[in-house]
């Protein structure tokens, strides 16, 4: 009644007896229909599944473990200035900012959606900073060298090599393709919103499909129009995908098998999934492509703010893409479709 009084709303008065724990619990396992607490129901809503998974990690070993207890309208700053510096000492300082922005965002909802607080501690906290590394981003003849050694080595993560690069995919992307998706009539590949799974940016897009992607994917989709996936793991090991609600056959990270091709490929540079994607827009502009050309390539999300000014003719991008295949060259592809050939007269000619 005192609180009612004083002008405070119903959510506020919750705020005060609402813990962090209560707010930001992870669902039961063993309960099929346990939503957890409204910031993880709030996650689930608004967030991609690997950023989920960084803030249920976050959530689970640093934030409910430490302010569990804490009432949302109770947490002071000097507690968590606190936890920092403990944190500085046993971890790198990049880890303590991406702790520190997730409990940012837990208040930023707690104050914004649900208003069960009229301030952000963690807005008083002075963040770490990091020091800036700049990518040593392989050359174009270092990626065409990768390439061809894939073919040569590792034919069956090929396609998902040169997909990856020559269209700008992110890794999730690329494990959602289905055959489906490649248009040999449009020359396009379609990133599509489906069930339980949407492109970064929630948002449908299309990539040129020019050589000599064109001919791998369409070679793929014309061999098994009927798989679950475009492009094959290699083995048949199955993961748990929370997108898709069970086991599948999506490729990995590919981790392993990048370090092993860069090294006998001769690329002294880091290489990771990622930095493919990286290549396609140092290398697109490299080759004289327009920075909202490749914006809108690899859709991201400063599209938006482009588009207003500018609209990306979509020969444009195709002639981009198609340039950067034009620097991939013939000899990975040639070299793929060959042990395709011969992996098909070892097993007597049946797939």
């Amino acid at each position: 009644m005192i609180d009612q009084y004083e002008g405070k709303s119903t959510n506020q008065i919750k705020g005060k007896k609402l813990t962090l724990a209560q707010f930001c619990r992870l669902p039961e396992k063993n309960i099929p229909d346990d939503r957890g607490g409204q910031f993880w129901q709030y996650l689930l809503a608004n967030r991609a599944g690997n950023t989920r998974n960084r803030y249920r990690d976050i959530l689970k070993n640093q934030i409910v473990p430490t302010f569990g207890s804490c009432r949302i309208d109770a947490l002071e700053p000097e507690a968590i200035e606190v936890w920092k510096q403990r944190r500085l000492g046993e971890v790198e300082r990049a880890t303590v900012l991406k702790e520190l922005h997730a409990l940012s965002a837990v208040f930023r909802v707690a104050r914004k959606v649900y208003r069960y607080t009229t301030q952000n501690p963690v807005a008083d906290i002075e963040k770490p900073t990091i020091p800036k590394r700049k990518k040593q981003i392989p050359s174009t003849g270092e990626m065409k060298s990768f390439l061809d050694t894939s073919a040569l080595y590792t034919p069956h993560y090929y396609p998902s090599f040169l997909t990856i690069y020559q269209g700008g995919l992110r890794i999730d992307e690329a494990r959602h393709l289905e055959p489906s998706d490649v248009d040999e009539v449009e020359n396009v590949l379609h990133l599509r919103v489906k069930p339980g799974w949407s492109p970064k940016d929630q948002e449908d897009r299309d990539v040129p499909l020019v050589e000599p992607m064109r001919t791998v994917l369409l070679t793929l989709k014309h061999q098994n129009p009927n798989a679950r996936w475009l492009l094959p793991r290699g083995n048949n090991r199955t993961y748990r995908c929370e997108r898709c609600g069970g086991p599948e056959t999506h490729i990995g990270n590919l981790r392993s098998a990048i370090l092993s091709l860069t090294k006998a490929a001769g690329i002294s540079k880091r290489m990771t999934h990622q930095i493919l994607r990286h290549c396609n827009s140092t290398h697109n502009r490299q080759l004289g492509a327009k920075d909202y050309e490749v914006m809108e390539l690899l859709g991201q999300q400063s599209t938006k703010v482009h588009a207003i000014y500018t609209h990306a003719e979509w020969q444009h991008i195709v002639d981009a893409t198609a340039r950067l295949g034009a620097t991939i060259g013939q000899e990975g592809l040639s070299a793929w479709l060959s042990a395709r050939g011969q992996d098909r007269n070892s097993s007597g000619g049946t797939e």
